[in-house]
């Protein structure tokens, strides 16, 4: 029999004794629990960047996958605990938008706000809820137990309000959403848009601070080194890239910085 999965995402770092603790209060509710460390490295209290990182690995989990998100700005505050049951995976979250990618790939059918006090470690610990509340729900929820036993359904959860295109004047501007290990560029743009662009405009570039980006290839390695590029990444966001180099230090470019997709010659 296939052991149980559960995921961890977070932003302790390894260096501090936080994911050893997290792992410790987990597998004392579930000993036989499979652990798989997605990333520990999310950057400090950045919940869109840990959005990312859920969206771009949980999917490709096997069904039942339990993940477990966990960056938590918020704890010790009101915010609520989160479960969330999609078609394929069940979620643990705080409820401050870290899921919010991944409902728009994997809507849920349920999400409860816990409330069954009885599955958390106690003494609960005001700054590490993710050790005494979250790890224990998780390792509760993959052990069996119905996750209407949690507590109660809700609907108004946080989503994260992201940046999206907006047209103007015949161009199309977007953000830099992120900007990756490798110092690739990721922008607001998706591939439909980026597609319904070149169907209206079939020459057209890219206009980051005072850089453009004309060519538009498959894969990284297709550029020369140092070109600037465009391509679709494995978020499913147009990406800039610098040919084995990092483009945002080539290209000065920072998170939140204006992206244009305009006709070539800049007029509409």
């Amino acid at each position: 029999m296939l052991r149980p999965l559960l995921t961890l995402i977070t932003d302790f770092g390894t260096r501090e004794y936080y994911v050893g603790a997290l792992k410790g209060s987990i597998l004392e509710v579930h000993p036989e629990i499979e652990l798989v460390d997605v990333s520990h490295e999310v950057p400090s209290h950045d919940v869109l960047a840990g959005a990312l990182t859920a969206a771009g690995s949980c999917p490709w989990f096997p069904s039942r996958t339990v993940h477990l998100v966990v960056v938590d700005p918020g704890v010790g505050s009101e915010r609520r605990v989160l479960i969330a049951v999609t078609d394929r995976h069940r979620y643990v979250a705080p409820d401050n938008g870290v899921l919010s990618l991944v409902f728009r790939q994997d809507p849920p059918s349920r999400v409860i706000a816990v409330e069954a006090e009885h599955y958390y470690r106690h003494p609960v610990c005001p700054t590490f809820h993710a050790r005494d509340i979250l790890g224990p729900v998780a390792a509760w929820l993959a052990k069996g137990i119905a996750v209407e036993n949690f507590g109660s359904e809700v609907s108004d959860y946080k989503l994260l309000t992201l940046p999206s295109p907006a047209e103007e004047s015949g161009r199309l501007h977007g953000r830099v959403l992120h900007i990756d290990k490798f110092g690739n560029i990721i922008t607001t743009f998706t591939q439909k848009e980026l597609d319904d662009f070149r169907t209206r405009h079939p020459q057209w570039r890219l206009r980051i601070g005072n850089k453009t980006v004309e060519r538009l290839v498959e894969y990284y390695s297709q550029g020369a080194e140092g070109e600037a590029i465009a391509l679709t990444g494995s978020s499913g966001f147009l990406e800039i890239a610098v040919a084995r180099r990092p483009a945002s230090q080539e290209l000065q470019v920072s998170r939140g910085m204006s992206v244009v997709l305009e006709p070539a010659g800049g007029s509409a």
